[in-house]
């Protein structure tokens, strides 16, 4: 086994982006160094206890003689084991994408593109951002790639798809499916783990449904999403923030919107649900300590199955009181769905969101009759879920669904080309249904 110093890793070359170098530091600003984007090896890792040093078997200079490019598996590394394990927290990103089928994600799949390609450096600073932390480097949208109006053709279609994205998330339409490349975790109760004598159960996925050390799960696969409205924000619960202990629900991450408020969009997202303990007295989210130190740890939950001893432990660590009383709350974060695009002609149809258009009726309710278009064929192109049924797909359950987005429970009195949209009013002598 090979070592090479800190400071030589790859300062002796980036001495400009070194980290002593106050006008850019790595371990003050991200804490990443190098190797972890750079390998192109495979054989980079950290030591879990390390505080982020590599595993004393890595061979150091052979990696560092095999620098590179990201690709999509060095960025993946980290990305597609957010919360642990493989497509635990993002129900978007997985092993699937090192290489996808061009319907699980256009982009990758379809293109073969890389991060980098949509998640431009500059200066070494990512573009992006999860909904569980505050956004640093820069946001990153479709439309930074694809335009305000993304629909290029000239016909009727393309011109109502352009008005759509004025008031709709672009993946709102093309994923209307997550976790369809692999199952991701929707429910997590740490409540239940310790339980040792439990025999963990495999779910319809193949998925566990246990594990001592982490408690109780639930896996879903081609899940539809939860539409909610997001003006770009979101409001998060920070460590040492104080919550309602008698609330049903805490919603830790969520996002920031309204039907009124015009820069809000309609947005979909995975809620990760799960149960963690919160102080009893202080009102807030204990911080427990997990994984053991050394063989001689003796608070380690994942090795002595204490929760009193972990959170103490944790706390103390965390720099903040723990009254020595916790108890279990449910908490929700929700994950805006960002990857795993489907291709065009596999988005969502006009009438798989519309229900007025289920009938005879379509897009001739306002416009003239053409012999040109078939406005009913036109309304029913779009994601044929019975083909992704017979992929494998586990969404035999939203064949023939209508109303998609639920426009009731996002502000609306029912479908906006019946009741008219958020701001705007119906045409001159148009009357809604019944009246």
């Amino acid at each position: 086994m090979s070592t090479i110093s800190n400071e030589a890793r790859c300062t002796s070359c980036h001495a400009g982006y070194g980290w002593k170098d106050n006008s850019f530091d790595f371990t003050d600003r991200t804490r990443i160094d190098c190797l972890v984007c750079h390998d192109t090896t495979g054989t980079y890792k950290k030591a879990p206890p390390g505080a982020g040093m590599p595993d004393p078997k890595v061979d150091l200079v052979k990696v560092a003689q095999n620098v590179g490019h990201s690709s999509r598996k060095s960025c993946g590394e980290c990305h597609f084991n957010g919360g642990g394990a493989e497509a635990v927290k993002h129900s978007d990103l997985s092993r699937q994408l090192l290489q996808p089928e061009r319907a699980c994600d256009v982009h990758m799949g379809g293109y073969d593109m890389q991060c980098s390609e949509c998640h431009t450096t500059r200066n070494h600073r990512i573009p992006g951002r999860s909904s569980s932390v505050p956004v640093v480097e820069g946001a990153l949208n479709c439309q930074d790639c694809h335009g305000e109006k993304p629909h290029y053709g000239n016909d009727i279609l393309d011109h109502h798809l352009n008005r759509h994205c004025e008031n709709i998330d672009c993946n709102t339409c093309h994923s209307p499916v997550y976790a369809k490349c692999k199952p991701t975790k929707v429910w997590w109760d740490w409540s239940k783990a310790g339980d040792k004598n439990r025999k963990p159960q495999k779910d319809k996925y193949g998925m566990g449904d246990y594990d001592p050390m982490k408690g109780e799960f639930i896996w879903q696969e081609s899940a539809k999403p939860a539409y909610r409205w997001h003006g770009g924000f979101y409001k998060r619960v920070l460590l040492g923030d104080r919550i309602d202990l008698n609330a049903p629900v805490t919603n830790i991450a969520e996002p920031v919107g309204s039907i009124r408020d015009p820069n809000s969009k309609i947005a979909p997202f995975k809620i990760m649900k799960g149960v963690q303990p919160a102080d009893a007295k202080h009102a807030y989210l204990l911080v427990p300590h997990l994984y053991p130190r050394d063989k001689e740890d003796k608070t380690a939950y994942w090795k002595h199955y204490d929760w009193q001893k972990a959170i103490t432990d944790g706390m103390e660590a965390a720099g903040m009181p723990y009254s020595g009383d916790y108890k279990w709350v449910e908490t929700w974060m929700f994950w805006g769905v960002d990857h795993e695009v489907m291709p065009a002609e596999m988005s969502l149809s006009c009438v798989q969101c519309h229900d007025s258009l289920q009938g005879e009726r379509t897009c001739d309710r306002c416009h003239q009759d053409s012999r040109e278009v078939d406005f009913k064929k036109l309304a029913h192109k779009g994601t044929d879920f019975s083909w992704m049924v017979r992929q494998g797909r586990d969404v035999s359950h939203l064949i023939n669904t209508t109303d998609y987005i639920d426009f009731k429970a996002l502000g609306y009195k029912g479908d906006p080309i019946v009741y008219g949209g958020r701001f705007k009013k119906l045409p001159m002598g148009y009357k809604p249904a019944g009246q």
